[in-house]
């Protein structure tokens, strides 16, 4: 009779979920000039000011396997 082990139930059973990074540690580069653009940004409209680098973040992020709305 084998203990129940209710940790070996939260650890990923296959191997693509073990080897998928986090999504902090991805797209930092993007993620940084994302956000500085957004904080600092002197334009009226900084969403629309800093649309082109919010879409190389959401494109970096996919090629990872996430899916940012």
């Amino acid at each position: 009779m084998q203990p129940n082990n209710m940790a070996a139930d939260l650890k990923p059973q296959d191997q693509e979920a073990a080897q998928k990074p986090k999504p902090c540690c991805v797209c930092k580069d993007e993620k940084s000039a994302r956000d500085e653009c957004m904080l600092f940004s002197n334009a009226p409209d900084p969403q629309d000011a800093c649309k082109n680098l919010v879409g190389q973040y959401r494109s970096c992020m996919a090629t990872y396997g996430f899916k940012l709305a």
